[in-house]
C-alpha cells in the first residue's frame, strides 16, 4: 500500500512551504518510485527511484534522515550535488536518472517515506 502526496495544489494556493515536501535547496524531483526484490534471493527490498536530472553532471543520492529513533515512516530524501568532470560516477548530458537503495534496516515501524522536491511517497512495509 502506498500513498502519494502531490504538493502542486499547496503551491498554487500560495502556501510557501508545502507539507511533506523537502526543504533542502538541493532536493530532486521524482516521477516514479517503487519497491523491488533484490537481484539475488534473500537480499530483501530495494527502493528504485527515477526522474528528470536537475542539471547536467548532477550526482543523485538517496539519503536516510537520521534522528528519530523509531519513526512510523523512515524518511529518505532525494538530493543532488555536482561532482568533478573526471568523476566516473557522473554522466554528463543525461536527462534522466534512476537510483536504488537497499532498505535493510531502514524501515520505520510502518514503512518508509520518500521525500523529493515535488512530492512525497509512502510505502507501507508492515503488510497491513
Amino acid at each position: 500500500m502506498e500513498l502519494v502526496v502531490n504538493n502542486d495544489e499547496y503551491l498554487k494556493a500560495g502556501m510557501i512551504a508545502a507539507p511533506g515536501k523537502s526543504g533542502r535547496v538541493n532536493a530532486v524531483d521524482f516521477d516514479a518510485a517503487e519497491l523491488r526484490a533484490g537481484p539475488t534471493l534473500g537480499q530483501g527490498l530495494y527502493l528504485i527511484v527515477s526522474g528528470p536530472t536537475p542539471e547536467p553532471g548532477a550526482y543523485i543520492r538517496l539519503l536516510p534522515v537520521l534522528g528519530d529513533t523509531q519513526p512510523e515512516y523512515q524518511q529518505i530524501e532525494l538530493t543532488w550535488d555536482t561532482r568533478a568532470a573526471n568523476d566516473h560516477d557522473v554522466s554528463m548530458g543525461v536527462e534522466r536518472y534512476e537510483k536504488s537503495m537497499p532498505l535493510s534496516g531502514l524501515s520505520g515501524t510502518k514503512g518508509i517515506e520518500l521525500v523529493g522536491a515535488n512530492r512525497t511517497k509512502k510505502f507501507n512495509l508492515t503488510g497491513h
